[in-house]
């Protein structure tokens, strides 16, 4: 028998906006109100959304994992942020949580819509998307170009979209939190959030990997990024 989703263990409702797949993870411990929320890999290296769960915390996903963050993405990720605010009791800012391309979409819409980010927490996040997927990828690469043109953005501008905007972050002054693993040769720390934190070291917590590829995310042993996430 096939082991089940991560996310089928929990209580959980899925619905859809703009016919993109959300879930609404509810928690096991006392709800708080406040919740994290992935653009992609649900369920991938959970370590911390598992213990955030115990704490009360919700956890909630809306599916743009292929979109690269381009403009008509981030509008209706957007709607679904009023749509499970509007759902349930949940508060006006959330931790927005990225693995990979998902980090990318995850500072991409904080630096569009800071006042909604309590937090950011992202691991192995592509910054550049002349990094990866790059022309090295080549079917990616068109595609990211693709989604970006029907999205209604200019590809030539968005590709580094992170790295140009941070700034917009820094002076909203949300607390971030980057893992990374220093052998990644997938989404090379360097050619990515490293150029970033080069710019900004204020506010941003950084743990390195020294051994870790671009897998596994997140950490065994998540402790040190939930007390970082669950402080007020």
């Amino acid at each position: 028998m096939a082991k089940p989703k991560w996310q089928d263990r929990y209580a959980h409702d899925q619905f859809r906006v703009a016919d993109r797949t959300c879930i609404v993870i509810h928690p096991t411990g006392e709800k708080n109100g406040r919740w994290i929320v992935r653009p992609a890999f649900l369920g991938a290296f959970p370590s911390v959304d598992e213990r955030l769960l115990e704490l009360g915390f919700t956890v909630a996903y809306c599916d743009v994992t292929h979109e690269y963050a381009n403009p008509k993405a981030k509008r209706e990720f957007e709607q679904f942020y009023h749509e499970a605010r509007r759902r349930y009791e949940l508060s006006e800012q959330f931790i927005i949580e990225g693995f990979s391309r998902g980090g990318f979409f995850a500072l991409s819409y904080a630096i569009d819509h800071p006042e909604q980010i309590e937090k950011i927490y992202v691991d192995a996040p592509v910054c550049d998307l002349e990094s990866w997927p790059s022309k090295k990828e080549e079917k990616l690469y068109r595609d990211a170009v693709r989604r970006w043109q029907e999205g209604g953005g200019d590809f030539s501008e968005g590709h580094d979209y992170p790295i140009r905007h941070f700034q917009k972050i820094v002076d909203a002054k949300i607390p971030v939190i980057v893992c990374y693993g220093g052998s990644d040769e997938i989404v090379p720390y360097e050619e990515n959030f490293g150029r970033i934190r080069e710019q900004h070291k204020r506010r941003i917590r950084t743990i390195a990997k020294p051994e870790c590829g671009h897998h596994p995310h997140s950490l065994d042993d998540p402790r040190k990024i939930v007390r970082f996430l669950k402080r007020r």
